[in-house]
């Protein structure tokens, strides 16, 4: 799966807009576009995830660990 489709999934059934997120991380919307769509080989910092997760209250290994099984 290219990018992260399943948190994109959640901002949208949120209501949460990709604005926020940027902001929230320190980032331009266009760099946090390129990373939810898996662009550039761009892929959140770990620091990031953490951020991201405390925020919205989600699981990483739900949300940001690619099953590779």
């Amino acid at each position: 799966m290219n990018g992260y489709n399943k948190f994109k999934n959640y901002l949208v059934e949120q209501g949460i807009k990709q604005n926020e997120v940027a902001e929230l991380l320190g980032m331009s919307r266009s760099q946090l576009n390129m990373i939810l769509n898996g662009q550039r080989d761009n892929d959140f910092m770990v620091n990031q995830v953490i951020t991201l997760c405390n925020h919205y209250q989600i699981s990483a290994d739900e949300y940001f660990i690619k099953d590779t099984r």
